[in-house]
């Protein structure tokens, strides 16, 4: 019985460890979560409601993967792939609006810069051609 790892409640000890999909799963939601939220006044329920209705993934399941992580042990393979989608949409929709930001950032600098292009010489009233 040494190499038994059983505790008190009869419970194997290896069901303190969680897995690799159910820690992603719940990071997702955490960052989806975060994302959600419309600032002052609004309630946690609210955006979970809303990430719900998003999502397709149950208030309830939010709720467990948000407060009771520590007694899951795995996450359903539909919520699982349901979070991934929604945060690699976030993310990609993230992505494309630094893009159009920096687009218009880029247009607005070269719209500038050409104003601005005149050789050394000629801001100092010499002729290019002459010097040497």
């Amino acid at each position: 019985m040494n190499g038994n790892n059983v505790s008190r409640s009869g419970k194997n000890g290896s069901d303190k460890m969680t897995s690799v999909a159910l820690i992603e799963a719940k990071s997702w939601a955490d960052r989806l979560m975060d994302s959600e939220f419309r600032g002052r006044g609004d309630k946690e329920k609210s955006a979970r409601y809303r990430l719900s209705k998003k999502t397709g993934v149950p208030e309830s399941y939010l709720f467990r993967l948000q407060y009771k992580t520590a007694e899951m042990k795995d996450v359903a393979g539909s919520v699982y792939r349901a979070l991934m989608i929604a945060y690699d949409n976030a993310c990609r929709a993230n992505e494309d609006a630094a893009d159009r930001m920096r687009a218009e950032r880029l247009g607005l600098r070269g719209h500038h810069e050409t104003t601005d292009e005149k050789s050394a010489s000629a801001g100092l009233g010499m002729d290019s051609s002459k010097a040497q």
